[in-house]
């Protein structure tokens, strides 16, 4: 490495949050170097080039920034480009989760939840959105599931029965509220499970039984894209360990949406059914 690429590399290093938004041009101004020596700098780094150095860089400081600063990382993407990089963000993620299935502990949790007198569920803010899905199929086979109320959460838990599991569902930037359930959970002696992004999260500390997704937010936005399909896995494993129980309860879901009408014949295009 030259003096000029050590001075380049030490400014990344130094300062990442504002290496992370600079083109290469930029940065060479910024320390006295030429774009070139920044350019040669990533090729040395092993990257394919700046732009992939970059974007290593922002994955890696995703975790702490503000949501403005994660808007800044698109910026300069528009029309097609931007769709196609979003879509780009899911599926590497999707394909990353594919490649790191954590299937001895999606089995456990599944099992977990499958004999568990009762369920808590937590999530808050964006997340949220993956709990209300979660609790919505579970519900649908498990007898006593609940989602934790934002206002009484503790009141919830300390009333829960023996033998009950909490799951807490955070991705960066985690939620305090979520944490704090998940410990209260685990100080009143029920067993405590995560959906997170990986074992460094607050509440794989706080989880007997943890569940790791690679998280990759594209934009401003928390892309779900691999939690979801995560989700996916944990109720099918849920529903693998309710065994003959699982059909049973379906069959009398089945006719109790028949007596209800709860859903709707769809019409062809020229509106027969």
């Amino acid at each position: 490495m030259t003096p000029r690429q050590v001075l380049a590399a030490n400014f990344i290093l130094e300062s990442p949050r504002e290496a992370a938004f600079m083109t290469a041009s930029q940065l060479g101004e910024r320390v006295g170097v030429s774009e070139t020596t920044v350019l040669r700098l990533s090729k040395l780094l092993g990257y394919s080039g700046y732009q992939d150095m970059k974007n290593a860089l922002a994955n890696q400081l995703m975790n702490h920034l503000s949501t403005l600063e994660r808007a800044k990382v698109y910026d300069g993407t528009a029309g097609k480009d931007l769709f196609e990089r979003a879509l780009q963000k899911d599926f590497d993620a999707l394909s990353a989760a594919r490649s790191n299935l954590p299937s001895e502990e999606l089995r456990a949790l599944g099992k977990g939840l499958a004999e568990a007198n009762a369920v808590y569920l937590a999530g808050y803010r964006s997340s949220y959105a993956l709990v209300y899905y979660l609790s919505f199929y579970l519900s649908w086979i498990l007898p006593n599931v609940k989602t934790l109320s934002l206002h009484m959460p503790f009141e919830m838990l300390a009333n829960a029965p023996r033998n009950s599991l909490a799951l807490g569902i955070s991705f960066p930037r985690y939620s305090t509220w979520t944490v704090n359930v998940l410990s209260q959970a685990k100080d009143l002696g029920l067993t405590t499970a995560a959906v997170t992004s990986d074992l460094t999260s607050p509440l794989a500390d706080r989880a007997d039984l943890v569940l790791s997704v690679p998280y990759k937010p594209v934009s401003f936005i928390d892309s779900f894209a691999a939690p979801m399909s995560l989700l996916n896995c944990l109720i099918l494993s849920v529903a693998e360990h309710l065994g003959e129980k699982k059909t049973e309860i379906l069959e009398r879901l089945e006719e109790q949406w028949k007596k209800e009408g709860i859903y709707t014949a769809s019409r062809g295009r020229n509106g027969e059914k």
